[in-house]
């Protein structure tokens, strides 16, 4: 359990890492041509979360294309939108996220995509390893945020750079966090955005 459970931290990191790199990228690109992709691309996720039958060898495949599909609506959404509009969702969607993992956020979206096991095998993003290990990183949805945040607050390379370090930090919070408690009989996992959110905010109002 351990050792899976850090082949999944490399693979997050990973993942985060190569998100940075594709939200800078994509901020430089025209409109036309991220809407063009992302289009293709969440045609292909609602097929594959809706329509096709849950297989094990496709989630890694079905997960990189997830993932680039998220990461580049992200930007898409986060460029058009004013700061205190990305501040407002980023807020929404971390309080809402810590209430699904209470008694009292039964009745959220995403305790309930939580409550289906083939939805969520779909919606998480996964790392490969040898003989076809998975090792699951973030759901789509989060990476959707990052890309969200960072591209709708970085106003120059500075900015952009400091918000990426605030986002990293974040997520290794959520992963030490992770390794102390995933032992503990009652454990059932921690939401994954309030902390990054804040410590993007941090950085942000600091800045």
């Amino acid at each position: 359990m351990e050792d899976k459970l850090k082949k999944s931290y490399i693979w997050s990191f990973v993942f985060l890492i190569v998100e940075l790199c594709l939200i800078y990228v994509l901020k430089y690109l025209t409109n036309e041509k991220i809407l063009f992709v992302s289009f293709v691309g969440v045609t292909y996720m609602v097929i594959n979360l809706f329509f096709m039958k849950y297989k094990r060898e496709r989630l890694f495949v079905n997960g990189l294309i997830t993932y680039f599909t998220v990461v580049m609506l992200g930007v898409l959404v986060g460029i058009h939108l004013e700061v205190e509009g990305v501040l407002s969702i980023g807020a929404a969607i971390s309080v809402s996220d810590l209430l699904s993992f209470t008694k009292y956020g039964k009745e959220t979206a995403n305790a309930k995509a939580m409550g289906n096991k083939e939805f969520m095998y779909k919606a998480i993003i996964y790392g490969c390893g040898k003989k076809d290990n998975l090792y699951p990183t973030c759901g789509f949805g989060d990476y959707f945020y990052f890309a969200l945040w960072l591209s709708g607050l970085s106003h120059s390379v500075k900015l952009f750079l400091l918000l990426a370090l605030g986002l990293l930090i974040g997520n290794l919070i959520n992963k030490v966090i992770i390794l102390k408690l995933h032992n503990k009989s009652n454990y059932r996992g921690i939401p994954a955005t309030p902390i990054p959110f804040l410590c993007v905010m941090m950085v942000y109002f600091i800045w």
